[in-house]
């Protein structure tokens, strides 16, 4: 049960690009095992793991925060999963203004949060910084739209959105 929950957790029940078929074989033959029905078990998991509403924002933000430095710019992402849609929204509400007080510190000038619903298999993500919103608009062609970017089928900070933000930042270098 352990073993399957780290897979699931890992590959946000086989959403993410970094998902591999072993890792889909394996989560599967685990939760036989250990005699889960993996979709339900996968939504209580990740409903208990998103239950936020006892943090402070500092706590949120920084519970998965990353910081990353190009010649040019230092940046930092944070990301939030849920398969709550209504709860990644109050998290939104609540981090916006905690963003602007935390870019600048630490020399980080631009910084993004990763709101990612599992079961839409998209994130939604916010930014504060000189040229953060723009950053955001070249790499992925998107638009802001009520606060934020929807970036559907990006779920991985890894994998999708820091090589485009350093795709885009050389570029523009």
């Amino acid at each position: 049960g352990l073993l399957c929950s780290a897979i699931i957790s890992d590959t946000l029940l086989f959403r993410s690009p970094t998902c591999t078929p072993i890792d889909k074989a394996a989560g599967l033959a685990l939760a036989q095992i250990a005699g889960l029905d993996i979709e339900k078990y996968a939504i209580d998991m990740f409903s208990a793991g998103s239950n936020l509403k006892d943090k402070s924002d500092k706590e949120i933000f920084y519970q998965d925060f990353k910081r990353f430095t190009t010649d040019a710019v230092n940046f930092g992402v944070g990301q939030i999963s849920s398969m709550n849609a209504e709860e990644l929204e109050e998290l939104k509400q609540r981090l916006i203004p905690f963003m602007q007080h935390e870019c600048g510190k630490n020399g980080i000038s631009m910084v993004f949060f990763m709101l990612t619903n599992i079961m839409e298999e998209c994130s939604e993500v916010i930014c504060y910084g000189e040229g953060s919103g723009r950053l955001v608009e070249e790499s992925f062609e998107v638009t802001e739209s009520e606060g934020g970017y929807v970036l559907r089928g990006v779920v991985s900070r890894k994998k999708q959105l820091i090589p485009a933000f350093i795709g885009t930042l050389q570029q523009n270098n």
